[in-house]
């Protein structure tokens, strides 16, 4: 008899900690023995400075309260990330008060950690990768992603998370190796022994960074993060066979890709399921990063330059900002007393000024009548441009 598994799906009814708790307690608790001076690194999806409400990063309560349930048990916890290649991890941890936030536990850059090279036995294109040595001598993986679709690999979730244990130079050659069997064989050595996916708001569209928010209410769990990913793309309402990267796990025996094997519990698929919109010109992106990652690994590998400034530079034009609906707005004007960059300026109605907004779509959290959304920046310059000169 073939093996199955069990993945837990929990809509939040009350508190975030009650959801991931219950989550937990669906898949049979926490799936290793843990004592005093465990080591545990929880790895959150926080690629980039942007809150949880814009679908980007995973929501902190999550991160909290799994690093909460493991610390009671006797577990030394380290929450730990390697941002995305143009982004600074210890940026993203002052923009969203990481360090305050989780005060109770110990916070790597692990961008900044010690780099251990590993060959990977059984590799079919990441034969050899510099790990984080803090992701290497942990007793246990936890993998705290945000349930997201990518311009580059159409879905995102535990597995490629997973590249968040990698420094900048690594990550520009699981690219060049063939990203979607890159994540397999990274998953060979740091696989997860814990997936608690955050779907509270998920992300659709150009995913990872530049989608737009879908808020689902929702927490998943399981102790195979292929399956754990399988089952997000049911949700999703994406074939999980156009997902190549779970398509060759499932096929190399790395977890199960194959949602007739797999045990749901709690909510079912078919009562939270709802179609994501896929992102457009995935060809394109894959080209474009291509071509970012060979120049990047060039210049570093020959001249020791690091392009992530000019990267990031670049990314400025087309990463969102936030959009202000007009026939939703009721000109209260708590956008403009709660900017911090003093972006937001009140006339006839509130007007944003791109070249101060900084991203930190405080505005799009906090409006209570929910009138920002996203959309990338030399739009809403263009568009800013001629709402704002005929006021």
């Amino acid at each position: 008899m073939k093996r199955r598994t069990v993945v837990s799906i929990v809509r939040v009814r009350s508190t975030i900690e009650e959801g991931v708790k219950k989550a937990l307690d669906l898949i049979g608790g926490i799936p290793c023995p843990i004592h005093s001076g465990t080591k545990v690194l929880i790895k959150p999806n926080l690629m980039r400075a942007e809150p949880s409400t814009a679908g980007t990063t995973t929501n902190i309560e999550i991160i909290r309260a799994v690093a909460s349930i493991f610390q009671e048990n006797g577990a030394k916890v380290i929450v730990g990330e390697a941002s995305g290649n143009q982004y600074d991890t210890e940026d993203i941890y002052s923009f969203l008060n990481i360090r305050e936030q989780l005060r109770d536990f110990e916070v790597m850059d692990l961008d900044r950690d010690t780099i251990i090279p590993i060959e990977i036995n059984g590799a079919k294109a990441l034969k050899k990768v510099g790990v984080a040595e803090t992701a290497l001598k942990a007793d246990v993986l936890v993998s705290v992603p945000v349930m997201k679709t990518h311009n580059s690999t159409l879905f995102t979730g535990g597995m490629k998370n997973m590249m968040g244990v990698l420094p900048q130079r690594e990550k520009w050659n699981m690219h060049l190796s063939g990203i979607h069997q890159a994540i397999v064989d990274l998953n060979r050595i740091v696989k997860p022994h814990l997936i608690v996916m955050d779907a509270i708001v998920a992300m659709e569209g150009w995913g990872p960074a530049m989608g737009y928010p879908v808020e689902m209410n929702l927490i998943l769990a399981g102790t195979d993060v292929v399956a754990v990913d399988t089952v997000a793309t049911g949700i999703m309402e994406i074939d999980v066979n156009r997902v190549k990267h779970l398509v060759a796990a499932g096929n190399q025996g790395v977890g199960i890709s194959d949602l007739t094997r797999i045990e749901v519990k709690g909510e079912s698929i078919d009562d939270v399921k709802r179609h994501f919109r896929e992102p457009r010109g995935l060809k394109v992106f894959e080209i474009y990063g291509e071509i970012q990652y060979r120049i990047g690994r060039f210049l570093s590998n020959n001249f020791n330059y690091d392009i992530r400034s000019i990267i990031k530079k670049l990314s400025l034009f087309h990463l969102p900002k936030p959009k202000l609906d007009y026939t939703l707005c009721k000109y209260e004007g708590d956008c403009v007393s709660i900017c911090p960059a003093s972006a937001i300026s009140m006339s006839k109605f509130p007007c944003i000024d791109y070249a101060k907004c900084t991203r930190c779509m405080l505005c799009y959290e906090k409006c209570s009548n929910q009138a920002f959304s996203r959309l990338p920046t030399w739009v809403l310059r263009i568009r800013n441009l001629v709402l704002c000169n005929h006021q």
